[in-house]
């Protein structure tokens, strides 16, 4: 092997494991995103985006953040309330949505119509 090929070659790999380093990040921007614009009470009590997780491949994004509570009394401080949203794609789709924290925001399940 000449130096030529080992140049090229030590400079291929690494962009090579790179390339398949992005794409295990994929689709949390679009996951965040979809967050800020679900997020109900953005003027009054502003989301701060914390942290986020990615499966293989970008098929499940958890968000997780915080947002500003009032105090109710006795306490005189705000608090932080954690929040969670998870986003579930196949490929660069969003095929569903929904919140997993705090539980104002979390879906509450339909009643099954009884069969008879």
């Amino acid at each position: 092997m000449n130096n030529r090929s080992r140049l090229l070659l030590s400079l291929c790999i690494p962009f090579a494991l790179l390339g398949g380093c992005t794409s295990y990040y994929r689709n949390v921007e679009l996951c965040k995103d979809r967050v800020r614009a679900d997020y109900p009470d953005a003027a009054s009590a502003p989301l701060k985006i914390t942290g986020s997780a990615a499966s293989y491949h970008g098929s499940r994004v958890i968000v997780r953040g915080q947002f500003p509570t009032p105090p109710k009394p006795p306490a005189t401080k705000i608090t932080q309330t954690q929040a969670a949203a998870e986003c579930t794609f196949s490929e660069n789709t969003l095929t569903n949505f929904q919140w997993l924290a705090p539980a104002k925001l979390v879906p509450k399940p339909q009643p099954e119509a009884d069969a008879q």
